[in-house]
């Protein structure tokens, strides 16, 4: 008797699912947590007035936590992709591991490289720059989100990169795999 508990697809997409929803939850608190802390900053930078650093201060403690969950979340999420979804890897791998990569790269480590600083490198920092800490993890968590729209956008409606079976045809169209994240990137902007 077929039933849907015996399919292995309905357990890999029940478990991409179970994490997908709960790291979804995070990144857009962070991403808009980050802009109230520079705002909340540069109004303490502004006044003098302790009222708003005391809230940048309990606010980036919120922000930690939420960062360290959302990292806890979203790792598994990445290596799912190769295991729950090795054809798909396979066939999609060369744009979205890029546009991946790039996120860790250069928007995660900036993030996080500064949310250590924005949390208990205030007396160490002083006032800007402590502000520059909180910019800097602004636009980290805005690149983030950049590049995970421009990988969504590519899963979506996968244009500007060949469809070949051979890689070495595959490696002919180099040119296709450069121009693929500038139209990627340009629809994620788009949307």
């Amino acid at each position: 008797m077929n039933s849907i508990f015996n399919d292995p697809g309905f357990w890999h997409r029940l478990q991409f699912g179970f994490t997908i929803v709960y790291h979804y939850l995070f990144p857009q608190l962070t991403m808009g947590l980050a802009w109230f802390l520079v705002y909340w900053k540069w109004r303490a930078l502004r006044t003098g007035d302790e009222k708003y650093n005391q809230a940048v201060r309990f606010w980036a403690k919120i922000f930690g936590l939420n960062f360290a969950v959302g990292v806890v979340t979203g790792i598994p999420m990445e290596f799912q992709f190769g295991t729950n979804w090795a054809d798909f890897s396979k066939y999609a791998g060369g744009v979205i591991g890029q546009t991946l990569a790039m996120e860790g790269m250069f928007a995660f480590f900036l993030e996080s490289a500064f949310v250590g600083a924005l949390i208990w490198g205030e007396k160490r920092l002083g006032p800007r720059g402590h502000f520059a800490a909180a910019i800097a993890v602004a636009l980290g968590s805005q690149i983030s989100g950049y590049f995970i729209l421009v990988t969504n956008s590519f899963m979506q409606h996968p244009v500007g990169y060949p469809a070949t079976r051979s890689k070495r045809t595959a490696r002919r169209h180099c040119q296709h795999e450069r121009l693929s994240f500038k139209s990627v990137g340009v629809r994620a902007i788009r949307a």
